[in-house]
């Protein structure tokens, strides 16, 4: 019954019995020829409908492998987002100049002062310790055991201040005032000046933090940002981090920089000059490895592209090893409030540093409550442990740290040319009034800008999802079967639900039987005579083979006599 109902192709034709090519029988060969045609058509549907239902299965497996395989597309946001809708980058100034000539000289060879002098100014090459190939058991030497000074405290207390490096600030078309918009940040290149970057709290879960001051920028009222959720809904009128207002070096950011070569002790390179870096204002700079160069006597200006990653929330339906990627609030660090690639993994080196030396360094997060800084003694260890050979430990703890799904980075390219050498009007008053020579020799001018006023960011988004996969796996079934979801009720119907009406109803039916059997009472009908006519008795109607009356005048006519039962 269900092959000769059902709508899928080629099985109606399966259970039809009478199918064949010829509609008339006139003798027994042509019945047998017909008879094994209609065997061999029904037989070639069946294997018509079994190729087709290989082909499906086949095509539906290639479908999900490729559903599994490749769960997340990137493409190009399709909306463009204005530059005033996030913040202006932070920005990251430091000298590489490590301390003041004129605070350290009067240090002597032996001192804890110049032990630290000398970790800070080439710590792989100077040989403060006993041996540099020392096996990892001996890390925890006694080698400058007694001196505990703090390399964070003499760091702060000989390098250059932020107001005798920056001499003129200008942003979003105003001059303001440098001390008031810029904070001390210690990084992996020493002490440096920061813009724009959010306050301890809102960044580190301990409110001690002694990689920065608590110094907010003045007039100005912070606000939680991060570029998962973006700014508040409601912001005061003066908040940070604060966003561009245009494009262009008018208004853009300007700084006029110092870098007092006479307090020259030791540069981070090769050199006199500085280190900038443009970062997200939740996110720590690594100026060391990541930062760009100012030549001093040079005007430098960075154009700025904004690199925005997005993210559906469909995503997140997806599991993270899958997707590749981390959703904020989706994996807890320990110091850091808001979840990002970078402090994930810079924990993962801070718990094998503690392991290693029982202590943490200065540029790395008090991931412990009772960690404390590493201080001149440690130094050794630190360096042994940060050889690439020991960091097996931390390298399979940032193998879980994922990419964040939504994050906001900057890219600039630049171009310099020389600062004036002759006596001529200049456009900046501060370095008009400067002598040509320290100009020259210790000043150097930085513009950063924004070179479009909207940018297109990269979305992730789910590949195929349910409505794809189930449309792609509905097509192959349709196409080759003529599978639709009434084809699923037609199978519940003919396999289940009327077999099992058919049960019931032969059950019923058996005991009524059984029952008018043993009934010793006869029937009582209505009428004394009931009559069938031919038309009731055969509704389609009687074959002349079958039933031919016994005379001309017979009539076919029945009749029942209630006494006759």
């Amino acid at each position: 019954m269900f092959l000769k109902e059902t709508g899928l192709h080629g099985l109606k034709f399966v259970g039809d019995s009478e199918l064949n090519i010829w509609e008339r029988q006139e003798s027994v060969v042509e019945l047998s020829l017909i008879l094994l045609l209609q065997a061999n058509c029904r037989s070639f549907f069946l294997i018509a409908f079994v190729a087709a239902l290989a082909m499906t299965c086949q095509l539906i497996s290639n479908i999900y492998a490729k559903w599994e395989s490749t769960p997340v597309i990137i493409g190009i946001s399709p909306h463009a987002t204005s530059i005033r809708k996030v913040p202006f980058p932070a920005v990251t100034v430091c000298n590489m100049n490590q301390f003041q000539r004129s605070k350290v000289l009067q240090y002597k060879e032996g001192s804890a002062e110049y032990d630290a002098m000398k970790v800070l100014c080439n710590p792989r090459s100077e040989r403060i310790y006993h041996s540099t190939e020392k096996a990892s058991s001996d890390w925890d030497t006694t080698v400058n055991s007694s001196n505990t000074l703090k390399i964070t405290d003499f760091v702060k207390n000989h390098s250059q201040p932020c107001h005798q490096m920056l001499r003129y600030c200008r942003f979003n078309g105003h001059v303001a005032p440098c001390g008031e918009i810029f904070r001390l940040i210690l990084t992996d290149e020493g002490l440096c000046c920061v813009f724009n970057f959010l306050p301890a709290h809102f960044i580190y879960k301990s409110h001690q933090v002694e990689s920065m001051s608590d110094i907010e920028a003045v007039g100005y009222q912070p606000v939680p940002w991060d570029p998962e959720t973006g700014y508040p809904a409601k912001l005061p009128k003066h908040h940070y981090p604060i966003p561009g207002a245009g494009t262009g070096i008018t208004m853009g950011f300007t700084l006029v920089l110092d870098a007092q070569v006479s307090e020259y002790y030791c540069s981070s390179t090769n050199g006199p000059g500085f280190k900038v870096l443009f970062h997200n204002p939740i996110t720590t700079p690594n100026v060391k490895e990541e930062g760009l160069v100012l030549g001093i006597g040079y005007e430098t200006n960075f154009r700025l592209a904004v690199s925005m990653s997005e993210a559906v929330p469909a995503l997140r339906s997806i599991s993270r090893k899958d997707r590749q990627c981390v959703f904020n609030g989706e994996k807890e660090l320990l110091y850091h409030r808001v979840y990002t690639h970078n402090y994930c993994e810079r924990e993962c080196v801070a718990q094998y540093l503690y392991q290693a030396c029982a202590c943490i360094p200065h540029n790395y997060p008090l991931i412990y409550k009772n960690a404390s800084v590493c201080s001149v003694k440690d130094t050794e260890c630190i360096h042994q442990a940060n050889q690439p050979e020991n960091q097996q430990g931390s390298a399979r703890c940032q193998k879980e740290c994922l990419p964040s799904c939504i994050d906001l980075t900057y890219t600039a390219d630049s171009l310099y040319f020389p600062l004036a050498k002759r006596n001529f009007k200049l456009a900046n008053r501060v370095v008009s009034s400067m002598n040509k020579s320290y100009l020259l020799e210790n000043i150097a001018v930085m513009n950063l800008y924004y070179r479009e006023s909207a940018y297109y960011g990269s979305m992730k988004n789910v590949y195929i999802g349910f409505t794809e996969f189930l449309s792609n796996i509905g097509g192959v079934m349709g196409l080759f079967m003529g599978f639709s979801v009434i084809s699923i009720a037609e199978m519940l119907y003919f396999l289940v639900l009327k077999p099992i009406s058919e049960l019931i109803a032969w059950k019923y039916g058996s005991k009524k039987l059984h029952k008018i059997e043993r009934s010793p009472s006869k029937p009582q009908l209505k009428d004394d005579n009931l009559v069938w006519h031919t038309k009731e008795l055969y509704p389609k109607g009687m074959s002349s083979n079958k039933m031919q009356p016994r005379s001309k005048n017979a009539k076919i006519l029945l009749v029942k006599n209630r006494n006759k039962f």
